[in-house]
């Protein structure tokens, strides 16, 4: 994966997460196999997908905003 930090197949139910992750702190980590598990209960980003991230991890946006200041890096 080269521009996502993570992705899933929500028929296969499977997800993907990019290896620069373990780079990073566990916090985004957390994050964004939150977000990954939340989009297998909804696939878009509208209000229900908001109400299940704060339901499962409630400082979500502080983790996503500090996830967005690190680039990816180019390979």
């Amino acid at each position: 994966m080269r521009t996502k930090w993570g992705t899933c197949n929500i028929e296969a139910k499977r997800i993907w997460l990019n290896l620069e992750l373990a780079k990073k702190d566990k916090q985004c980590l957390e994050y964004v196999v939150v977000h990954e598990i939340v989009h297998l209960l909804e696939r878009g980003h509208g209000e229900r997908f908001v109400a299940l991230m704060n339901k499962f991890l409630p400082n979500w946006q502080f983790y996503k905003d500090e996830l967005n200041r690190y680039p990816l890096e180019s390979y």
